[in-house]
């Protein structure tokens, strides 16, 4: 049986946090921009555990996370509009779709500025990096930030079950 299809209104919780992942997507692309005549040759591409680089690209490197991040946060924004396709942890009914489509539409916005600004600290810190103005990333940080990601998973996911 097939989810039914109903509009949910957005609330302002979800303009603002829609806001804030376009201006995440902005600075994502503004900063390799502003910063691209200065770097070096040579960029990190990769990270080890501890923040370190440990491999190196052509300068040109530094606009695959933005290119990603562009291509992820507009496929997941559009994706916010059918919540109805989403496949749910509970049996979707007429009584519970508002709420449960509210809920992951919701999640997808969420998710999607926590991950463009996970990629826009990665841009800016591998530009910091190149430049000698820091030694790689912050592990905490991105300890943090992947914490976050599973924290709103498991959240939305817990108040599904919960809210039945």
């Amino acid at each position: 049986m097939a989810n039914p299809v109903i509009v949910v209104k957005k609330e302002p919780f979800d303009n603002a946090v829609e806001r804030a992942g376009w201006l995440a997507l902005a600075l994502l692309i503004f900063i390799p921009a502003w910063y691209f005549g200065d770097l070096p040759d040579e960029v990190p591409r990769h990270f080890g555990p501890d923040g370190s680089p440990t491999a190196w690209s052509g300068k040109g490197f530094i606009w695959i996370m933005p290119i990603i991040g562009s291509i992820m946060f507009v496929k997941l924004f559009f994706l916010s509009r059918y919540p109805h396709i989403y496949n749910y942890p509970v049996t979707v009914t007429e009584e519970n779709a508002p709420r449960l489509y509210l809920k992951g539409s919701r999640m997808i916005r969420v998710l999607n500025a926590v991950l463009v600004y996970v990629f826009l600290y990665i841009t800016y810190s591998s530009i910091q990096t190149a430049l000698g103005e820091q030694s790689g990333l912050n592990p905490a940080i991105m300890f943090a930030m992947m914490g976050t990601i599973f924290a709103i998973i498991g959240f939305y996911l817990f108040d599904s079950y919960r809210n039945k």
